[in-house]
């Protein structure tokens, strides 16, 4: 019995040391979520958002869109096949944006987090990237969530907000991160600019001039107001240029020298349309334009410059001219955001439509050699065309500022979709395919929501496309009515 009784005390202390040693045990990470925001690591996240920038500038289909390129064998894509575009990748890189924003803010967190840059330019760098994002996705979906988006714990359903209140939320965050720079260290993680906060005031300047003059048609007294905040502090040079520069490594080289070295594939050709207006008034071996030969193979099969019709199928791709060896052949490659060219004509538009007192014919001219200059024209023939192709009226900067835009699909289809809506887009001169497919009936002036958008927010998106027109390819977003 003396024996029972000893095990039974000996137990009952056994038992009682091991729960009182959880209060101190060491469990590593078993109970920590690893999403916590003062487990992430802002540097980390600043890197992967902006390696998202990566898809954005060689979007491909968007380049169809304004007709750069021809689709090869398939020519679905020409043809605007994809009906619905999913947002999950984009809402996830804010997410990340958000993470960064509150790890800067959190009374709990944003001590440490200076060991990655001052608080403040974190929370610039982040914001202004955040706007970077939604205006890209509004322009192309329209209405979207974001003033209860990026918000799961509190709401699964989150309301969406029109463009015209998108744009408007967008502009006072631009303003607020400029505001909250400071003398501070710039963020580490920082593929871009390196830190420089400098080059992010003149990122956020440059996105404010572009928003601005989007709103050329929907609101031209909010747009000149907009415009004129921004131009002082836009870009000023095309060393200013504002590029995503990838790496010869397959972790982050250019996505065009992946797809036509990497994959093997050679299904995207430059289109007739846009070589036939390059060549003008020249010939197939000499162009009027200088650039063509910059942007552009000679066919393999004739040594001449040859686009592929457009939204038809092109299997005899040797026929046709390829984009540059100089990027569909080279991982490192840099690809364009915004460019001198693109500030020059913004601003030579905005004198035009009197809301500046600068010349628009000078702006122009400088914007066309500013253009030549950033794919390496020869002076002398960057003089002959500007001399060539002089000044009239707003059509002609529509024009240069499409061809200047070669390869900014988003960019360009955003611009050119407020051409149209200007009725300056003459120049151009797009026109879609006969056969379309999803039922669009002429090129597409938006993407449709996600094919579960309905589903899993069904009131929200029953509001939303109410108020915006049908979920399709063809409704024009209030930008551009």
């Amino acid at each position: 019995m003396k024996k029972i009784n000893n095990l039974k005390t000996l137990l009952l202390i056994v038992l009682a040391a091991t729960f009182s040693a959880c209060e101190t045990v060491d469990f590593g990470n078993t109970n920590t979520d690893p999403n916590s925001p003062s487990n992430s690591v802002p540097s980390l996240m600043l890197t992967n958002v902006q390696r998202g920038l990566s898809g954005v500038t060689a979007h491909r289909t968007a380049n169809l869109y304004v007709q750069y390129l021809s689709n090869g064998q398939y020519d679905e894509e020409s043809r605007y096949q994809t009906l619905n575009w999913s947002t999950d990748g984009s809402y996830a890189t804010l997410q990340d944006i958000k993470q960064i924003i509150t790890i800067n803010s959190n009374e709990d967190t944003k001590t440490g987090a200076q060991a990655y840059g001052s608080n403040g330019n974190q929370i610039a760098v982040a914001t202004i990237l955040k706007v970077y994002w939604y205006q890209l996705m509004t322009e192309r979906w329209g209405y979207l969530p974001y003033s209860e988006a990026n918000d799961a714990e509190n709401n699964t359903k989150p309301k969406y907000d029109s463009q015209e209140n998108i744009y408007m939320g967008l502009f006072a965050e631009l303003d607020s991160a400029l505001a909250s720079m400071d003398s501070g260290n710039g963020p580490d993680g920082d593929i871009l600019f390196g830190g420089d906060m400098t080059r992010w005031r003149t990122f956020a300047n440059t996105i404010k001039m572009v928003m601005a003059l989007r709103l050329s048609n929907a609101d031209p007294a909010t747009g000149r107001s907009k415009f004129n905040e921004a131009l002082s502090g836009a870009i000023s040079s095309n060393s200013d240029n504002i590029q995503y520069t990838f790496l010869s490594e397959d972790t982050n080289d250019n996505p065009w020298q992946d797809h036509f070295v990497d994959e093997g594939r050679k299904d995207y050709l430059l289109s007739d349309t846009f070589v036939d207006k390059l060549i003008g008034s020249g010939t197939n071996t000499n162009p009027e334009d200088p650039r063509l030969p910059k942007y552009a193979q000679v066919s393999e099969t004739s040594s001449v410059y040859v686009g592929a019709p457009y939204g038809q199928s092109n299997s005899a791709t040797a026929n046709y001219s390829f984009i540059t060896s100089n990027i569909i052949n080279k991982g490192d490659a840099p690809l364009m955001i915004y460019t001198y060219a693109e500030v020059l004509f913004a601003r030579a538009e905005a004198a035009a439509w009197g809301w500046t007192t600068e010349n628009a014919s000078s702006l122009y001219e400088q914007g066309i050699k500013a253009s030549m200059e950033q794919w390496g024209v020869a002076n002398a023939d960057s003089e002959a065309y500007a001399a060539a192709n002089a000044y009239s009226n707003v059509d002609d900067i529509a024009y240069e500022k499409w061809v200047s835009l070669y390869l900014q699909g988003y960019n360009s289809w955003a611009e050119w979709r407020r051409f149209k809506a200007m009725g300056t887009e003459g120049k151009i001169g797009l026109i879609a395919p006969g056969d379309l497919l999803s039922n669009a009936t002429d090129i597409p002036q938006r993407h449709g929501y996600s094919a579960t958008a309905a589903s899993l927010n069904e009131e929200n998106y029953n509001s939303a496309v109410s108020a915006q027109g049908s979920d399709d390819l063809d409704t024009k977003l209030w930008l551009f009515k």
